[in-house]
């Protein structure tokens, strides 16, 4: 009965954890935030933590948080155990990141942009205030915003960052395919009530790319012509 029991709850804990974009391997997700010119959170969790439950339940979620971080972020999710990983250039276990972010305790969340972290976040934290933290970093690392987070907090802001157009390789172009599930490729827009804004669109013309862009759209991809 209490394996059954064990079973059930391992069950119901995959299917509450409900942001179907994650990334599992921090390689792979700091890959993906270079192609795509998009910071990266890695949230440090374990099976067994609390709060990183009312995280998933309360914050993650929220369509409206999972939109910011689809629009503007890589999510990587890293629990304690054996998986290995290469992440600037050096190879790690699940384990052994824990110990090089010096994560004491979890959740944790840890913000790296490009080559560097940003900051951390260290516990909970609701759901609105988490969202203002979302924007307060973008405002920082486009537009070097020096303002206190507590100040923001008293701010009526919604920020996603700018507009992009980046091109890529066709090595980059395959693996942002192949590892990114907030991915469209597009050779023409046919109707724009279809487009969704908060994904990352994938195209070989420019001028479809542009008219992405004017659109509203904030990640897109092109081609590099070779």
């Amino acid at each position: 009965m209490k394996k059954v029991l064990l079973s059930l709850l391992l069950i119901i804990s995959v299917f509450s954890f409900s942001y179907q974009y994650t990334i599992y391997d921090l390689g792979t997700g700091h890959k993906l935030s270079l192609i795509e010119n998009k910071p990266l959170i890695i949230y440090f969790s374990s099976p067994t933590c609390i709060y990183c439950k009312k995280f998933e339940d309360e914050v993650l979620s929220n369509e409206s948080f999972q939109n910011i971080l689809r629009a503007s972020y890589i999510f990587v999710k890293i629990n304690p155990n054996t998986q290995s990983t290469t992440f600037m250039g050096e190879k790690f276990t699940n384990n052994e990141l824990f110990g090089a972010f010096g994560v004491r305790g979890t959740p944790t969340f840890v913000f790296w942009y490009k080559d560097k972290a940003i900051t951390s976040i260290p516990g909970y934290m609701p759901l609105n205030d988490f969202k203002k933290a979302l924007m307060y970093i973008l405002r920082y690392l486009y537009e070097n915003y020096q303002e206190s987070f507590e100040i923001y907090l008293t701010r009526e802001d919604f920020y996603l960052g700018p507009s992009e157009i980046i091109k890529v390789s066709h090595e980059d172009f395959n693996f942002v395919i192949e590892n990114d599930k907030n991915i469209e490729y597009i050779e023409e827009i046919e109707n724009e009530d279809d487009l969704d804004i908060y994904k990352t669109y994938l195209t070989n013309s420019t001028e479809t790319a542009e008219k992405l862009k004017n659109l509203g759209v904030l990640k897109i991809l092109v081609l590099e012509d070779k």
